[in-house]
């Protein structure tokens, strides 16, 4: 790639990151003040230029509206999930009905790094799932379930993790990677 190309796929990925720094900036000195803003500039430019983050190759585009589906499918599955372990709460007060748990392991059917990353951030905020153990060259997660005392309730949340794939694919994902997931 030619220097004048580099420097502009650079800034292309870079100002969107220092923007978000300059915003993190004001929100912690909670201020808006001009010079408040010149010095988060400043410091996000010289954070950006010394880390700087290797590329993430993704070939997918942003589609709004899925992303929008994706993020009312992720509150409803937090407040569901949030209502069931608050039930199994109260009900393991009972020392006969203690909840039963159990690991599954979630085969992705996209091989996209930023697929399996954010398939594991997701899956980790619906409360009773925890990422355990991630296997990046199979993508493969390894997930600790509170409701899993049935097989059915351990494929359910199998199904829980395929389908964030499939709406995260919705959303950002290339016309190749839909095609696996629909």
């Amino acid at each position: 790639m030619s220097g004048s190309r580099a420097r502009t796929g650079r800034w292309r990925t870079g100002a969107p990151l220092v923007l978000g720094l300059v915003v993190l900036w004001l929100m912690l000195w909670r201020s808006v003040e001009p010079l408040t803003i010149l010095t988060g500039l400043v410091t996000a430019v010289v954070v950006v230029r010394v880390f700087e983050l290797p590329p993430v190759p993704h070939v997918g585009r942003f589609r709004p509206i899925a992303a929008v589906a994706l993020l009312g499918w992720l509150l409803g599955s937090v407040v569901v999930a949030s209502v069931q372990v608050a039930g199994q709460a109260f009900a393991a007060i009972a020392p006969s009905r203690r909840p039963r748990s159990g690991v599954i392991a979630a085969q992705l059917r996209t091989r996209d790094d930023l697929v399996l990353s954010l398939a594991g951030m997701i899956t980790s905020l619906i409360p009773g799932t925890v990422i355990v153990e991630v296997d990046r060259a199979e993508s493969i997660l390894y997930l600790h379930v509170l409701r899993g005392g049935t097989p059915e309730q351990l494929e359910a949340a199998r199904r829980s993790v395929l389908a964030a794939e499939r709406r995260i694919v919705r959303a950002i994902g290339s016309p190749g990677e839909q095609g696996v997931v629909a």
